[in-house]
């Protein structure tokens, strides 16, 4: 004998303003063991919690728990998606994910959930013990709401909710009572189609349902400290996000709009100006994000995605404003900066690069300067090693940089040709 049925739990779900509810028990999930092994052993990123014990066991995070319920709220409204797909067309623009164009999910879902749990309490007619989780327990959030049989999980690790698609937010309500469990899982519909792994951008996808969080580029534009090398080019104009392995999957071209008018897209969020974005104090970028799910890591993540950016942008337009950030006192917007201004390319930037080379300390950072000054060497080197054979070569030094390789090479004697 339940106390609430999965039917009304439903109706109340709507009545909250959810998109999608369902139930289970809140019985362990054994089955996710070995899946989480295997995930530990690729890499955690820091963002998971790294008990598995915790992780697998709904009552180790709430031992009152009788039943967990699942909630979506879809979050891909119909002026997002005519967003996504119309670029401003400016040169030096960066890329946002859909998710982060509306209203902070966290607070919006939270809200949605303790309403529900008041329209529940009214239907028992007493209060209820409840814990909320939105991307905040140990749990595996996507797993609790398979098991209640709201969606289905694709081969790029997303979970669909019908008729949204993969353009869900997904939230876990933890009670001490029994609500009727849902009978049955929905089954995957990806069938054998591998377009998300293959669109991936840096091969995160390792095989269905198989992820190297390490390498996705959502995680990587969240992440603390200097992007990997291997990434930046793969970064694009990506300041916040990535929904590659979304736009790519078939099952997610006709999906309804979201009806959530905490979502819809607010001013230019999502293609902002990368200029801008250097120039932004913390209250300004609060200000202009602070309300989203994309303020969380602060001005200085995005800032350094921004220098990425338009370091693949590769426009020299930009250089003006990424050269004062070679002497930042944050290392890893040094570091960018000259990332960048070496993508780009040219003497300007290069000159840039060597004289903040000469006073920087820091050996990481160094490393990522060194190449304007081994451009020098190369280039010196090159001007006295192919002597033109219609011009007399002077016999004095060449004037290098002091080390020069190719003040070296001359002071070896460099034979002048014959006529």
């Amino acid at each position: 004998m339940t106390d609430l049925s999965l039917a009304r739990l439903r109706e109340l779900g709507r009545r909250a303003g959810l998109d999608a509810v369902g139930a289970t028990t809140a019985d362990a999930f054994p089955d996710l063991i070995p899946h989480l092994q295997a995930y530990a052993q690729r890499g955690l990123t820091g963002f998971e919690c790294a008990d598995i014990e915790q992780r697998v066991d709904p009552r180790r995070w709430y031992p009152e728990a009788k039943s967990l319920i699942a909630a979506a709220m879809a979050y891909l409204t119909q002026p997002g998606r005519e967003a996504a797909r119309r670029h401003p067309g400016r040169r030096l623009t960066g890329q946002v994910s859909v998710y982060a164009y509306g209203e902070d999910y966290h607070r919006v879902l939270r809200e949605r959930l303790e309403t529900l749990v008041q329209l529940m309490e009214q239907e028992v007619g007493h209060p209820i013990g409840h814990r909320i989780a939105i991307d905040t327990s140990p749990l595996v959030d996507r797993r609790v709401a398979e098991r209640a049989g709201i969606g289905w999980m694709g081969k790029n690790c997303m979970f669909y909710s019908d008729p949204y698609g993969s353009f869900v937010f997904l939230g876990t309500l933890a009670v001490d009572i029994e609500v009727e469990a849902a009978a049955a899982q929905q089954p995957s519909r990806c069938g054998t189609c591998r377009l998300c792994l293959d669109a991936c951008p840096t091969g995160a996808l390792l095989a269905p349902g198989v992820m190297d969080a390490t390498r996705c580029l959502s995680y990587i534009t969240q992440m603390k400290g200097v992007i990997p090398k291997p990434y930046r080019a793969a970064m694009g104009r990506r300041v916040w996000g990535c929904d590659t392995c979304q736009w790519s999957c078939p099952e997610n071209k006709g999906v309804e709009p979201s009806p959530q008018t905490a979502y819809l897209p607010q001013g230019e969020l999502e293609f902002p100006d990368l200029v801008e974005i250097l120039s932004w104090s913390n209250r300004a970028f609060l200000r202009r994000y602070g309300h989203t799910a994309a303020a969380w890591r602060g001005v200085r993540t995005w800032q350094r995605n921004a220098l990425i950016a338009l370091g693949n942008c590769r426009n020299p337009a930009a250089i003006r404003h990424i050269v004062p950030f070679l002497r930042h006192n944050r290392w890893e917007l040094r570091a960018s900066a000259a990332w960048a201004l070496q993508r780009i390319g040219g003497e300007e930037a290069r000159q840039a690069v060597a004289m903040a080379y000469a006073q920087e300390t820091m050996p990481e950072v160094r490393e990522e300067m060194r190449w304007a000054v081994v451009e020098a060497a190369a280039g010196a080197t090159e001007a006295t090693a192919m002597p033109s054979a219609f011009t007399r070569q002077p016999d004095g030094p060449t004037g290098g940089q002091p080390g020069d390789a190719g003040a070296g090479v001359k002071a070896a004697g460099s034979a002048r040709p014959t006529t």
